[in-house]
C-alpha cells in the first residue's frame, strides 16, 4: 500500500489510474485517466466512499469484492501526479 490514500488528497491534487477497474455504480475507470480531486465523503449504509473529481464521481464500497480490492490496494490502482 502506498504511503497515502485517496482520503488523504487535498482539493486540486491529481492522480492517475494505473490499473483499470469498475466502481460501485458500474462506471469503468480506465488505465491512464488523470483525475483532479475535489473532496470525498463516507456512505455508511454500503460501507464505502464517494470521491468527487473534476472528471466525475467515483464510488467504492467494501461490500463489492472488486471495490474492496481497490480500496485495500490503492497503490496498485492509483498514482499521484506531481
Amino acid at each position: 500500500m502506498p504511503d497515502w490514500s485517496l482520503t488523504d488528497l487535498a482539493t486540486g491534487d491529481r492522480v492517475r489510474v494505473i490499473r483499470g477497474f469498475t466502481d460501485f455504480d458500474g462506471v469503468e475507470w480506465r488505465e491512464g485517466q488523470e483525475l483532479e480531486y475535489i473532496q470525498y465523503s463516507y456512505f455508511p449504509y454500503d460501507g464505502g466512499y464517494t470521491f468527487q473529481f473534476v472528471e466525475g464521481t467515483l464510488r467504492l464500497a467494501y461490500l463489492s469484492d472488486e471495490n474492496d480490492e481497490v480500496l485495500r490496494s490503492q497503490g496498485e490502482y492509483f498514482a499521484r501526479v506531481d
